[in-house]
């Protein structure tokens, strides 16, 4: 269990994966404290609804874990954002899950940066060391390899990654620059692989709003 959590901790905040999904959950964890009313607001402005998604998605209790990490070399928080929000589905206790986490900067060029960042690494990286969040914690090597997503916007990534060894757990992701956000999605599973649809129905539901 320790080191499943310590994985999807590195996998950009789905360390929610190992609670058990419950109902309504929803947060808008501010980055800095506090944040402008308008960065939050932005935010919060960004976020899908569980009735955006096929039939059985629903609400899923949310684990703010943090969102810095890095990806094949990629910091995906090179600087301290005005404001996030993070919301997750799920179709029941061991997933399939769908995370949706919005950061919002005062630089309007740092979204579009990372996820081209992102993107430029993905196509060389093939497998990276990833670490849980304290300096204990054992590493894990994460294969990593583009993913197509359809409807997926001009300027985002889109990648899966799996562990190596233990339990293989595999996330698939994709960040959207939004103007001075960045959205990023995150579709997993205690058992098995994502719901290959899902991440297309979230794009679909995003603000399209810069």
């Amino acid at each position: 269990m320790t080191t499943t959590r310590q994985i999807l901790v590195a996998a950009l905040a789905a360390a929610g994966v190992l609670m058990t999904a419950g109902c309504g959950g929803r947060t808008d964890a501010a980055a800095t404290d506090p944040p402008g009313d308008q960065a939050q607001g932005r935010a919060g402005s960004l976020l899908i609804e569980a009735d955006d998604l096929p039939d059985g998605w629903r609400d899923s209790n949310v684990d703010e874990s943090g969102f810095r990490t890095t990806i094949c070399g990629v910091d995906l928080e090179p600087v301290e954002p005005l404001a996030g929000s993070h919301v997750r589905f799920s179709q029941g206790p061991f997933g399939p899950f769908l995370e949706q986490h919005v950061r919002v900067y005062a630089d309007a060029g740092q979204p579009a940066a990372v996820a081209a960042d992102l993107a430029a690494a993905i196509e060389s990286c093939g497998t990276y060391t990833a670490q849980g969040t304290r300096p204990d914690s054992p590493t894990q090597v994460v294969r990593v390899r583009p993913l197509t997503v359809s409807g997926l916007p001009a300027g985002s990534a889109a990648f899966r990654q799996t562990a190596q060894g233990g339990d293989r757990l595999t996330n698939d992701m994709v960040f959207v620059p939004r103007g001075d956000a960045l959205v990023a999605f995150v579709s997993y599973a205690v058992k098995g692989t994502p719901d290959a649809k899902v991440l297309d129905a979230a794009l679909a539901a995003l603000p399209s709003g810069d």
